[in-house]
């Protein structure tokens, strides 16, 4: 018998429209984006998204649950790797895995910020769904190591938004990032070095005892002259 084939307009065009649509729920949110828009981005016809998606929902649904199972998965990884070690290596490697996830998916910090700051159902869905989750992971991995002194006593919300800031601010600003530094924040290399870059900014803020690098000169406190 011979090989059973495919009907070319199952996966015709459904990649492409996935990364437009990506882009495009990132940059205009769900109710702001349109399917139009996306099959122009995509340069695919309109009813083709409809064959693939069914609607706009479809669509949504499709793009979000592929980038958060990907982020997901990507976390998972990160967690098994460092099963079992201390809690300042733990929340180290946790900290280079989200700087190297939003280097290679800047949209999914561009998506949570056009969803949150519109509120609405869509949000509702997405944070119930996927984002509360992180949150838990954030918080749990946090608390444990204030818990067991590696870290000194911090108020978790101001943290996760500082975090959450570094992990993901260079990537969403990338113009800015070549014209006034020179760094191409799209590049794995330059990705690599923030992830290094953030890791040792953060701990050094987090550490119950700070770690003094090698290099770090060792201040001395000049005694005040009394007035006569």
């Amino acid at each position: 018998m011979g090989a059973v084939r495919k009907d070319p307009s199952q996966s015709a065009g459904r990649a492409e429209i996935l990364t437009a649509a990506l882009r495009e729920f990132a940059d205009h949110g769900f109710p702001g984006a349109t399917t139009a828009g996306i099959a122009r981005r995509a340069g695919v016809t309109q009813p083709l998204i409809h064959h693939h998606f069914g609607s706009k929902q479809g669509l949504w649904d499709a793009v979000v649950d592929g980038l958060f199972r990907e982020f997901n998965d990507a976390l998972s990884r990160a967690m098994r790797e460092v099963e079992g070690a201390d809690r300042r290596t733990r929340f180290a490697h946790l900290l280079r895995t989200m700087v190297l996830f939003h280097g290679k998916r800047p949209e999914l910090a561009r998506l949570i910020r056009t969803e949150s700051s519109a509120g609405g159902a869509p949000f509702d869905a997405l944070y119930e769904r996927w984002i509360a989750d992180l949150l838990e992971l954030f918080r749990r991995e946090l608390s444990a190591a204030v818990d067991d002194g590696t870290f000194r006593p911090v108020d978790p919300r101001f943290a996760y938004f500082f975090i959450i800031g570094s992990v993901t601010h260079p990537f969403a600003e990338p113009e800015t990032a070549r014209r006034s530094f020179g760094l191409d924040m799209r590049a794995p290399e330059a990705v690599a070095q923030y992830a290094d870059f953030v890791v040792d900014v953060v701990l050094r803020g987090l550490l119950a005892e700070p770690e003094v690098h090698p290099s770090a000169p060792t201040r001395t406190r000049t005694p005040r002259r009394r007035r006569a």
